[in-house]
């Protein structure tokens, strides 16, 4: 183990090294010699790149240079960004804000940049567009430090930084502490959703490209991966999967045991531990996942010899993660709204069809044709899950129950004795329609806001349900403005009936 460690030390100071952050440019024919930083800035085919010395942006080819990283012609400031927010891994709009101010940072010529990364987690792309922007930070070290947490797709975006540092107090892994306003099955759903699973190939090229265990790194995203640690005859240890143990391997220690799919509601916090990997701070340290411990962002500086140089905040992302937060409640009161209107819709189409039954029959014998039956709502529409309403604690959806509100065919032929309905329809008919237009413009105004924030949706409910639902409502509505019914007491189309009295006049 001990050699492993070697060697990940001396690949992370190969990376540190050739990374090329610029600093000394020294041209290959020249021989000219200036001092300053790359940015990711290009103009006709070169890299802009700040001269120091003559204070201005240079556009030159990097191949021609032999580049030294020393620190200097940079800012004598390093970069802190703030990634604690759940919001920053749940969100489009936030994760993009924080992958644009990562690399508009780099092209300012910090000593560094860190990124204090906690959470329990979030949603798959939005991991993946902030890891991307640090991996195209090739001109800027980036280095994540986990302060109190970092699990799942938090964990992942620390695994794409140059350096990891973390408290002793803290920790990472797949699951976090699960928050006690929710049930832990819609934490789960929230943060460390199955669907992260199509990650797997992408976060193991993460730690492949900076020297850290790949197994284990597909285990922060992965519950179901049960890994072990075994010695080899030669005396090497490894980490493999439980199930592919080869029988001369001996068998030091089980990191975790790895579980099933989670999209039971009535899972637990108990029924994770011990079965997803969660490693302490020290842990990390020893298995490779993190670099070095570190009780505060001024022992990140002294550890990299920037103990004398300026903290300086990165501002932005605090800002859309208002508007989001805000935006998700909009979401969350549209969605209630919207089943409030459904709700009124299946009690006013049932009573319209009860009454539209009652006027069609007499007191006569007669024949029904089947296309003859009179209303009936032929929609079928899926229902939220009852805490949709809870979302704004913080994907795709997962298929709902659906809720018929078919009514019955009246049969072939009948003696009805009616009595005349308490209600008119014509009254039910305008209430009707009224609540159908004020759904269908609910779910507009939503789905709006889904649009223009994706990652506002609570876990069971994705836009391409909310559209058919919608869509199915105006089809209903469409639906209703054409019916034109003739009752036999009354001999006139309900809809039709004021138009002819008009025409009598």
């Amino acid at each position: 183990m001990k050699t492993e460690h070697k060697v990940i030390s001396l690949v992370m100071l190969f990376i540190c090294v050739s990374f090329g952050v610029a600093d000394t440019f020294k041209h290959k024919e020249s021989g000219e010699v200036f001092t300053g930083f790359s940015t990711q800035k290009v103009a006709s085919g070169k890299t802009l790149v700040y001269n120091s010395d003559e204070s201005k942006m240079t556009p030159v080819v990097l191949s021609d240079y032999d580049i030294t990283s020393d620190g200097k012609g940079r800012r004598n400031t390093v970069s802190l960004l703030l990634l604690d927010k759940p919001e920053v891994f749940l969100s489009d709009a936030v994760s993009r804000k924080a992958a644009a101010a990562i690399i508009a940072t780099s092209n300012k010529g910090p000593q560094a940049i860190i990124l204090q990364i906690d959470g329990p987690g979030g949603r798959g792309e939005s991991m993946k567009t902030i890891a991307d922007a640090v991996l195209q930070t090739k001109n800027c070290p980036v280095i994540a430090y986990i302060s109190k947490g970092a699990y799942s797709a938090t964990a992942v975006v620390a695994l794409a930084c140059d350096k990891i540092y973390i408290k002793s107090t803290a920790g990472i892994g797949a699951v976090g502490s699960g928050a006690s306003d929710q049930s832990y099955a819609a934490f789960l759903s929230i943060y460390n959703s199955d669907s992260l699973l199509s990650y797997s190939p992408y976060v193991a090229a993460l730690a492949q490209e900076h020297g850290r265990p790949e197994l284990l790194a597909k285990s922060l995203i992965d519950k179901r991966i049960s890994i072990i640690e075994v010695a080899n005859i030669d005396g090497s240890r490894e980490f493999v999967v439980n199930e592919d143990r080869q029988p001369t391997q001996t068998l030091i220690r089980t990191l975790c045991e790895g579980m099933q799919a989670t999209e039971s509601d009535s899972i637990s916090q108990a029924d994770v531990v011990g079965k997803v990997l969660n490693l302490t701070a020290k842990d990390a340290v020893e298995l490779g996942i993190a670099d070095g411990t570190a009780e505060s962002t001024a022992e990140v500086l002294a550890d990299m010899q920037l103990a004398e140089v300026k903290i300086m905040p990165v501002p932005g992302v605090e800002k859309v993660i208002k508007k989001y937060a805000a935006a998700r409640r909009n979401i969350a009161n549209g969605l209630f709204r919207i089943e409030q209107y459904e709700r009124d819709v299946e009690i006013l189409s049932n009573q319209f069809s009860t009454i539209d039954n009652q006027l069609r029959t007499g007191t006569q014998t007669r024949e029904v044709s089947r296309g003859d039956t009179g209303y009936r709502s032929s929609r079928s529409r899926q229902t939220f899950p009852s805490n949709y309403d809870d979302y704004d604690q913080d994907g795709d959806g997962v298929a709902r129950s659906r809720r018929s509100r078919s009514t019955d065919n009246l049969p072939r032929s009948q003696t009805v004795t009616t009595e005349e309905p308490m209600v008119n329809i014509q009254v039910v008919y305008n209430q009707l329609t009224t609540t159908l237009r004020n759904a269908v413009s609910e779910y507009r105004r939503t789905l709006n806001l889904v649009d223009r924030w994706p990652g506002g949706l609570p876990p069971k409910v994705s836009k391409t349900m909310l559209q058919k639902d919608m869509d199915s409502a105006s089809a209903e509505l469409d639906r209703l403005y054409r019916y034109q019914p003739v009752y036999p007491a009354q001999g006139q189309p309900q809809n039709s009936r004021r138009r002819s009295n008009d025409r009598r006049r």
